[in-house]
């Protein structure tokens, strides 16, 4: 059975400029959950976690907003971040691109994701690299070692309707529209439209003016 062990750091801490880099104008309302995790298999457990393996794992771009206060007209949980780290792996990295909008968005990433400029969340999305866990031999002494993570992208002035869940390994593409509580397994192209479980394509917008949910 892997063991977890967590740090969670805030903006007011010190330790916070050394795993986050943050452009101009980011605005946080509320306080939001950004934790570091390390899931370790039994051969690792005489170390502890330690920030220096988190360097600069989350980056924000200019003018970003994310959103951890329920006063929104819908619910609208606390944004959490997760940055997870596999026994002697690398630690994965979130990168958020400038005058991007997250409202209780919850992203974990083993790997990568990336969120280009212009992105807008509705309330409660959860975007999601890993699984989190192996199908077969939950619980066994090499567990960590085989949870497997495929990088998530999701290109500028897209939208993602409330509730939705990206899965690992999905591009959503430039201006593309996912509906509200859709589940995203497949790639989803520029300028498409995309709803329910699982997501597919309902139409396409000729212009960034056009996307209606």
């Amino acid at each position: 059975m892997p063991l977890y062990e967590n740090i969670s750091i805030s903006p007011e801490q010190a330790v916070f400029r050394h795993c986050v880099t943050l452009a101009k104008n980011v605005n946080f309302s509320g306080e939001p959950d950004i934790t570091l995790t390390w899931v370790k298999d039994p051969g690792y457990q005489q170390d502890y976690i330690d920030l220096m393996d988190f360097p600069r794992c989350i980056t924000i771009g200019q003018g970003a907003y994310l959103e951890s206060l329920d006063r929104l007209a819908f619910h609208c949980g606390r944004l959490k971040l997760t940055i997870v780290k596999r026994n002697a792996m690398q630690a994965g990295k979130i990168a958020i691109g400038s005058r991007c909008v997250l409202q209780g968005t919850a992203i974990v990433a083993y790997e990568s994701v990336v969120i280009e400029d212009s992105v807008v969340f509705g309330p409660n999305v959860t975007v999601m690299d890993s699984s989190g866990h192996p199908l077969t031999n939950r619980g066994a002494d090499d567990e960590a070692s085989r949870i497997t993570a495929r990088p998530v992208l999701i290109k500028e002035q897209s939208w993602i309707g409330m509730n939705a869940i990206v899965l690992p390994g999905v591009t959503i593409g430039r201006h593309a529209v996912v509906g509200a509580g859709s589940v995203v397994r497949t790639d989803i192209p520029d300028f498409a439209i995309a709803a329910g479980n699982p997501a597919m394509v309902v139409k396409y917008c000729d212009a960034p003016g056009d996307h209606k949910e």
